[in-house]
């Protein structure tokens, strides 16, 4: 009888584990082209943010920070035409922004930096808004 109660538990565990499916289901590898970022600037000091801080005004809809998939890659053009020296991302799970943090951890990894894009993984399997400052 433990035979097969053994075996019934171990039938269990694996159709339980196969039904919570890929954590991973929406990941989203892509570029993020300039245009893409209607509301970029970059300042006098030559800071470039990719979107402005809150409050968003909701008829500045456009200005709303960048879908931050989970699992996902995005490589992320900028007009510095130099390496940035430093890249930071802030998180937020409003599309305003609001509420929002200094990405860390696994949930904001710069994986490349060039002249012309960077490279950034959310590795966590949650969704955020995302907005990037580079120095």
């Amino acid at each position: 009888m433990p035979r097969f109660a053994w075996s019934g538990a171990f039938t269990v565990f694996a159709l339980v584990g196969t039904a919570c499916g890929d954590p991973c289901g929406d990941a989203e590898d892509r570029s993020v082209a300039l245009s893409e970022l209607p509301c970029e600037m970059t300042n006098a000091d030559g800071v470039w943010e990719s979107h402005p801080l809150p409050p968003i005004a909701d008829e500045d809809e456009e200005c709303y920070w960048l879908e931050f998939r989970g699992c996902s890659k995005y490589e992320i053009a900028h007009p510095l035409g130099r390496v940035p020296t430093l890249v930071v991302g802030y998180t937020s799970f409003d599309q305003d922004g609001s509420f929002s943090t200094v990405g860390s951890g696994n949930s904001f990894v710069v994986q490349e930096a060039s002249a012309s894009t960077v490279t950034i993984r959310n590795a966590q399997n949650q969704f955020f808004y995302l907005r990037l400052v580079l120095e």
